[in-house]
């Protein structure tokens, strides 16, 4: 027969002289203890501390009993019982320490505030299309930057995928009665925007302090403005690797210590894009070998990069290991920097075909991801094998293929000279 468990008590540590709680872990049976800066004599601080233990002990109980009922709650298999803010939780609490933890947790909350009050019933096909259309009424602002773009059917999508598998998870755990199907908007086309050479050299002439001016209706250029150092070198490692810009940001000239950031091994003629102990994601992030276009610019930077931090040295201050930086310092995002650049680029009409980005309905101003794109696209032009291509990106041959490849055909010549 198992032993009582003993609710919790005052004691006194006799080395402190101040009172202790002695208590039981409920989940594991083993004793705890929680010390208290309260003198041993002072009865009164005592009982108000241990009255505070057992209310925040309490409040603690009643949010795991709210993510993880006990086996014999009969109210986990009704979908009529079951919030879906508590569904929610349950999924999130199995996320946390994965991959998936900060996109879980932002797509949750935006989850929680339309779903609010609402049980698991109730997702259905009506609820589920008036969740996209009120997501994509709203506004999404990015950090830092002084406008927004109306959040996409995309976004709300994901948001409602994230639904799904909260639904899942606690299906496989309680079996509901009936396990309610959640409706999404229609996937859409993959059709993301890239640069051609000449509109990358544009918005690079940019950041190198470029600015164009018209002479008689005749576009030239002329070196009025700043250089960006920072973002003429986030172009030129972005556009020619097609690294997404965290990584980007993360590189360093040496290895990370901790094993986390990307750094360049010229010895082996390889970019990390991430150190070895950093966090396996599904936008994975594979070493890639150094492209012949970049391999001169990253040479250059290095040799200023020592001869500064050598002339910082002898004032007793260390240049932090990052190739792209602002002021000296690491930086966490380049967007707001990027977009002004496309402005000036004058990026608002597409070299490819003309059309406005700019439009109802278009791509809109470039960020920092269209390298990406843009690599992934040039590559596929200049005939590289899928494979290849998707190797070097970090990307699945699937996801190449149903987003660039039906667009761009280059890469079927042979086969097209054969048939």
């Amino acid at each position: 027969m198992p032993r009582p468990i003993k609710p919790p008590r005052l004691d006194v540590d006799e080395k402190r002289g101040k009172y202790i709680i002695r208590d039981t872990d409920p989940a594991t049976g083993k004793p705890v203890k929680r010390r208290l800066d309260v003198r041993a004599g002072d009865d009164r601080a005592a009982q108000a501390a241990l009255g505070a233990y057992l209310l925040e002990r309490e409040r603690i109980q009643r949010e795991l009993d709210f993510a993880a009922p006990p086996d014999d709650d009969p109210t986990t298999s009704d979908p009529r019982l079951v919030s879906i803010e508590r569904c929610l939780v349950f999924y999130g609490q199995r996320q946390i320490g994965t991959p998936n933890q900060n996109l879980a947790g932002y797509h949750m909350a935006h989850l929680m505030r339309h779903w609010g009050g609402k049980n698991l019933a109730q997702v259905r096909g009506v609820t589920c299309r008036a969740y996209v259309d009120k997501r994509t009424a709203e506004v999404f602002v990015p950090k830092g930057a002084k406008a927004g773009k109306p959040v996409s059917p995309a976004t709300a999508r994901r948001e409602l995928e994230t639904l799904s598998a909260a639904i899942g998870a606690w299906h496989k755990e309680f079996t509901l009665t009936a396990r309610p199907q959640v409706t999404l908007p229609a996937k859409a086309d993959a059709s993301p925007d890239w640069l051609t050479d000449s509109e990358y050299a544009a918005i690079l002439r940019i950041a190198q302090g470029e600015r164009i001016v018209s002479v008689d209706g005749v576009r030239t250029w002329e070196r009025s403005g700043e250089p960006l150092p920072h973002l003429e070198r986030f172009l030129e490692i972005g556009f020619a690797t097609g690294t997404r810009s965290a990584a980007i940001l993360g590189l360093g000239w040496e290895r990370d210590p901790e094993g986390i950031r990307g750094w360049i091994d010229f010895g082996a003629m390889t970019i990390h894009r991430s150190g070895a102990k950093a966090v396996k994601t599904r936008k994975r992030q594979p070493a890639c070998r150094i492209p012949d276009r970049l391999l001169p610019r990253l040479v250059e930077w290095r040799e200023a990069d020592r001869k500064l931090a050598a002339e910082l040295a002898k004032e007793g201050v260390t240049l932090p290991n990052r190739i792209v930086r602002y002021q000296g310092q690491p930086i966490a995002r380049i967007g707001q920097a990027f977009e002004a650049a496309a402005k000036l680029a004058d990026l608002g009409k597409r070299d490819i075909d003309g059309s406005d980005r700019l439009a109802e309905g278009g791509p809109g101003t470039p960020t920092p991801h269209i390298l990406r794109h843009s690599r992934a696209t040039l590559l596929l032009r200049a005939g590289v094998a899928p494979a290849e291509v998707a190797e070097f990106l970090g990307m699945s041959m699937k996801m190449l293929l149903e987003t660039y490849g039906h667009h761009h055909v280059e890469y079927q010549k042979a086969a097209a000279a054969a048939a």
